[in-house]
């Protein structure tokens, strides 16, 4: 602590970096991953919310991945390893605060961190599952002319107004599953052998794991469907729905219904929930193949 206390706020941060390399490694992998084995869900759920005929054609099931991964990947990194920072921290520093607030209060914290990186490529991928560029190169280029550098944060709010509540959804529910697993974990180790319950009950394995994120990104996913269609009609046609949350809910609202909130919540989930499991398996598999923990003497 007497160390830690002369280093300014630049040498804590790298620090605190050097310290999570191995999570933030195994993220980026396991986004990877997670997001080019799903992404032609991702592509059906975009083609559904806008509305556009035959959305399961196998054409263009990939098309913008490539953008996507290069925007997806780092933001996954930067959302989940300063999560893990402000987690962390905020524990360590409000010890009387219930967890749940704290768990909620760093997700916020996390996903505004790496927003910033995803919305370009957001917009770029949406537009391109949409049909209306056939490569990255082209989207970026027709984008920068038309519309310059705003254009590639068109629909930002309605992105947060979607990521920042489903990532507070979804990792919030996913520490409080995770934390009620281990305490049955615990009372399961601890009737069968008692005396190794402890060692037992201190992690999850990489199917627990992956049992726990796909319950809680079901969840995060499903409740925030109607804000993701918001999001998307914002990103890909936002003059046509006001270019603002509000003008884009009222439009919705005033054509389609409660029902016109709801359009592609089934490939959404459907999406998410492989997604997770996958990430968090390959999440896991990556820590322990690339950086082997070293065991503990007891």
């Amino acid at each position: 602590q007497g160390g830690g206390t002369n280093l300014g706020p630049l040498g804590i941060f790298v620090k605190t970096i050097k310290e999570a390399r191995r999570h933030l490694a195994a993220a980026g992998v396991a986004r990877c991953i997670s997001i080019f084995v799903m992404y032609p869900m991702d592509t059906i759920k975009t083609r559904m919310q806008m509305e556009q005929s035959n959305p399961l054609r196998v054409a263009g099931l990939y098309k913008g991945v490539g953008g996507s991964l290069l925007g997806q990947v780092p933001y996954g990194v930067l959302t989940f390893g300063s999560y893990e920072m402000y987690k962390n921290g905020l524990l360590d520093n409000f010890p009387g605060t219930k967890p749940v607030f704290l768990y909620a209060l760093a997700a916020i914290m996390g996903d505004l961190t790496g927003s910033g990186w995803l919305c370009p490529s957001e917009v770029v991928k949406q537009q391109m599952q949409a049909g209306m560029y056939a490569t990255t190169g082209e989207a970026v280029s027709k984008i920068w002319a038309n519309k310059g550098l705003v254009g590639f944060y068109q629909g930002y709010l309605g992105g947060l107004t979607r990521d920042v509540p489903f990532r507070v959804a979804q990792l919030t529910s996913y520490e409080v599953t995770k934390n009620v697993y281990l305490r049955a974990k615990a009372r399961r180790a601890a009737a069968a052998a008692p005396g190794d319950q402890q060692k037992i009950a201190q992690e999850l394995s990489p199917v627990d794991a992956a049992v726990c994120g796909a319950i809680a990104g079901s969840f995060s996913a499903a409740i925030t469907s109607p804000l993701d269609r918001i999001k998307t009609l914002l990103m890909t046609d936002s003059a046509a729905y006001g270019g603002s949350v509000i003008s884009c809910t009222q439009k919705i609202w005033q054509q389609e219904g409660l029902k016109g909130f709801a359009a592609g919540v089934v490939p959404r989930v459907t999406y998410i929930a492989p997604s997770v499991v996958i990430f968090f398996i390959a999440y896991e598999q990556t820590k322990q193949r690339l950086f082997p923990a070293a065991p503990k003497e007891d």
